[in-house]
């Protein structure tokens, strides 16, 4: 029998939004709470449903095939729980589903550090909250904002991402219209602008505490450490990046993009999220868009198509397995 701290009567939470939009850190944040426990990025919605669409996860032989392959991945183990404890809390809930699987993962890691409320934070998870609500009506999500010129010159320097400057700006500009379109009017869902929250965190959080229906916690500010933000298994560049958001919080990473980003490159990025990127106080820095931005433009989109017809060459032709994966953990290297 299952032993639980966590309840599934807690209304989950959610951090969503683009990449490199201050999730992370939100999450350091909130993990401290001593009510919260915001697990690592599961990649549930847009990688391993997507990735298992065509089991059946109500036979036991396609659940053991699903569960094995989740149970035994890097990304499992950033967890540090117990797989037979987390099955068992699966199948403790009903006939196997991608609903009961992924709440019974995130509750068994909550019941591992004794914290009653479970969320979780993998940012294109904005692109399934649909989902999300149809098999948690009560939870909450939290949709990070962030300028877009600071994302993309984020985004350019991680192993994971385009290299292509005008694919995070029109990434940024439908992730703001999604939220606009779908969840700007619906009370499960704040969105919180990364720049407030580390210009004014004492405020941003006791206004989302109030939002989340809890306590303030001074801790949130004071007591950020890898005791409530593990970095289980990491390597790399993840781990630089868990342990960079655990330093004290500074308003240095505004504005860096203005040093990072070629005047190009800004341009690009500005007339691709104009209107929308002022309405949230990010205006547009630069006065025209000239012609050699126009011109890297056309040549960064004609190699996009390049890129994608290479991309279905080897795996369609040359059956060469796709890499994705293996950037979540979810794949050998």
């Amino acid at each position: 029998m299952v032993m639980s701290h966590s309840s599934s009567s807690e209304s989950p939470i959610f951090i969503v939004g683009m990449p490199r939009s201050g999730t992370t850190l939100l999450t350091s944040m909130l993990s401290t709470h001593p009510r919260i426990a915001i697990a690592p990025e599961t990649h549930y919605l847009c990688y391993w449903m997507r990735q298992y669409k065509n089991l059946k996860l109500s036979s036991d032989q396609d659940f053991d095939i699903f569960w094995q392959t989740l149970s035994h991945s890097q990304r499992f183990s950033y967890f540090g729980i117990d797989a037979n404890k987390t099955r068992e809390r699966i199948l403790a809930k009903g006939s196997p589903s991608h609903q009961h699987i992924f709440a019974g993962w995130l509750e068994e890691y909550a019941n591992a550090i004794n914290k009653p409320r479970w969320g979780e934070k993998t940012p294109l998870h904005y692109q399934h909250l649909h989902q999300l609500f149809t098999w948690f009506p009560n939870a909450q999500a939290i949709w990070m904002l962030r300028d877009p010129r600071a994302v993309a010159a984020s985004l350019s320097k991680v192993p994971w991402a385009s290299n292509y400057i005008h694919i995070h700006a029109e990434q940024w500009h439908e992730s703001l219209r999604n939220f606009e379109r779908n969840w700007q009017r619906d009370s499960r869902v704040m969105l919180l602008r990364y720049e407030k929250l580390i210009q004014q965190p004492e405020q941003s959080l006791t206004t989302l505490c109030q939002f989340l229906g809890e306590t303030y916690a001074l801790e949130m500010l004071t007591a950020r450490s890898e005791v409530n933000h593990p970095l289980i298994n990491r390597q790399g560049w993840a781990v630089q990046h868990l342990q960079s958001v655990l330093e004290p919080i500074s308003t240095n990473a505004i504005h860096k993009w203005q040093r990072e980003l070629a005047n190009h490159q800004i341009e690009i990025i500005d007339v691709l999220t104009f209107p929308n990127a002022a309405n949230y106080g990010y205006l547009a820095s630069a006065s025209t868009f000239g012609a050699y931005a126009r011109f890297i433009l056309t040549l960064e989109k004609l190699r996009v198509k390049l890129d994608r017809k290479l991309v279905y060459w080897r795996t369609k032709v040359a059956q060469q397995p796709i890499q994705t994966g293996k950037y979540i953990g979810a794949a050998p290297e």
